[in-house]
């Protein structure tokens, strides 16, 4: 899935709203971007897992001095206002976003007519999508 993280780019992920930096923790809920798909969300979820899990002290390591853990719970806000990358599968688009649209701006985000395959080999397939939007 990688090449298509690296053309996500940073539009794509989920931002952070800061609850609490008194405590040792620092609680960050993460706000979703309203043109997601939960199919794109659940393989950017599984990057975070392990990104977090590279993150980690290891066992018998000491945590930086002065630094505070950091926690991302889910949460279920979603920001309406969040950039779009475009030119992705349609099926990486919620497809309830999409139809809301004008059609001036489905034709601004240039939807491939295709979708991606989410599963283990990560590339488009080649069948064109139920969804996918007409220009």
């Amino acid at each position: 899935h990688l090449p298509l993280i690296n053309d996500l780019g940073t539009q794509a992920m989920s931002s952070d709203e800061s609850e609490d930096e008194v405590g040792r923790t620092i609680s960050y809920p993460r706000v979703y971007p309203a043109w997601r798909s939960e199919q794109l969300a659940a393989i950017l979820w599984q990057a975070d897992d392990v990104a977090a899990a590279n993150a980690t002290v290891s066992i018998g390591k000491c945590k930086k001095v002065g630094t505070q853990l950091r926690l991302r719970p889910h949460s279920g806000k979603v920001n309406t206002a969040a950039a779009v990358p475009p030119r992705l599968p349609c099926n990486c688009y919620n497809t309830s976003w999409l139809a809301n649209l004008l059609p001036r701006q489905v034709k601004a985000l240039q939807v491939q007519d295709k979708d991606y395959d989410f599963g283990s080999n990560g590339s488009p397939s080649s069948s064109t999508s139920p969804n996918a939007m007409q220009s």
